[in-house]
């Protein structure tokens, strides 16, 4: 780490854009991730299961007739004969079912609800309401039989018919067992919630069955263990503040690398020419353009020192020419048809010969 960090700060400046671009990246994807990742995971699991069910048989009370000549209770199949039948036994059992024990408490009351279409609607009571308060994996809510006195029925129907004028063309009966309360089981509750009913078309001459005789529902109770989201072991909002933290300061030191590039690059050639200038200012004159190169040969050194060199072996002036308003100085010595020159804002060695209007220019190292 410590000889990565070194090359780090030591490297040049494109080094270091290219080993901290990719970091950036990949911190910057680890913060977005975590920005849209839940801080907490709830795992819901099934610890009971309880099914709660319904079931209904029925029989026919009918009067001596030519199928029937003892008359008395029968097996009724889904039709009843309404003229030779008084009365409906219906033997009603609601139970619950659980995978482990649970505690029921409420009340019931079964009622036979008898509807004119959308005209009115009547309910009656076929037994007196009666509380419960039952513990274990098998509960008996309802167990017993309840009698629809059909001669009573079609009587009210009747009467009824015969006040308001009225006679719709169908009628239905529903049989009923409202149970309410709740079961509870860890703490929890949930409501009996029984939409179970059995249902009769009573037409001119008989009831006919429309709906099942058997109905199952199932309610469930569930325990929840909420955990904490992590990133490699650091949990979610630790990795939130921790990659932000690393992104925001990834980016701040790449744009202030690339910032800085060009204004130290300057710095440092514009310290060059005053240091030439200061160390040398015996030996300098100071020139407000340079020489006429037209028909002259340039040839431009490598460093200040081959002027140095020149100056001294041809006992010539050194002429400093500012060519530039941000430090950087061209030194140069004319020696008949030749000008030997340094510019300090040169930063690339070449050896060539090109002609640049008119004259001919070469790069030599002194």
């Amino acid at each position: 780490m410590s000889r990565f960090l070194d090359s780090l700060f030591k490297g040049n400046t494109k080094k270091r854009i290219v080993i901290l671009a990719p970091l950036l990246l990949i911190f910057a994807a680890i913060a977005v991730y975590s920005m849209f990742t839940p801080l907490l995971t709830s795992n819901e699991t099934v610890v009971n299961s309880v099914q709660i069910g319904t079931s209904y048989e029925y029989k026919a009370v009918i009067t001596p007739n030519i199928l029937y000549p003892n008359g008395g209770t029968v097996d009724a199949g889904d039709t009843i004969f309404k003229k030779i039948t008084t009365a409906i036994p219906l033997d009603i059992k609601s139970t619950i079912v659980a995978d482990q024990e649970v505690v029921a408490k409420g009340t019931y009351e079964v009622e036979l609800l008898i509807k004119a279409n959308d005209l009115w609607e009547r309910s009656f009571p076929l037994d007196e309401k009666r509380s419960f308060d039952l513990k274990g994996t098998e509960l008996s809510i309802i167990d017993g039989t309840f009698t629809i006195d059909l001669n009573k029925m079609n009587r009210f129907i009747t009467q009824v018919e015969e006040e308001t004028g009225i006679k719709p063309s169908q009628y239905v009966f529903e049989v009923t067992p409202n149970i309410i309360g709740e079961i509870q089981f860890g703490g929890q509750e949930k409501n009996i919630d029984l939409g179970d009913k059995l249902i009769f078309d009573y037409m001119y001459d008989e009831l006919v069955l429309s709906s099942e005789k058997a109905f199952t529902s199932v309610n469930t109770f569930s325990s929840v263990e909420t955990i904490s989201n992590a990133f490699f072991g650091l949990p979610i909002e630790q990795t939130r503040i921790v990659s932000t933290i690393i992104s925001i300061l990834l980016l701040l030191f790449i744009l202030i690398t690339i910032k800085n590039v060009t204004p130290i690059r300057n710095k440092s050639t514009a310290l060059q020419s005053d240091k030439i200038n200061k160390k040398y200012s015996n030996r300098i004159i100071q020139v407000s353009q340079k020489v006429s190169d037209a028909q002259k040969t340039i040839i431009s050194m490598y460093s200040f020192k081959s002027i140095l060199k020149i100056a001294d072996e041809k006992e010539l002036p050194i002429f400093c020419h500012k060519m530039y308003g941000d430090g950087n100085a061209v030194y140069f010595i004319v020696d008949g048809d030749y000008v030997y020159d340094y510019e300090t804002v040169k930063s690339t060695v070449t050896t060539s010969t090109e002609k640049v209007s008119g004259s001919e220019k070469a790069y030599a190292d002194g």
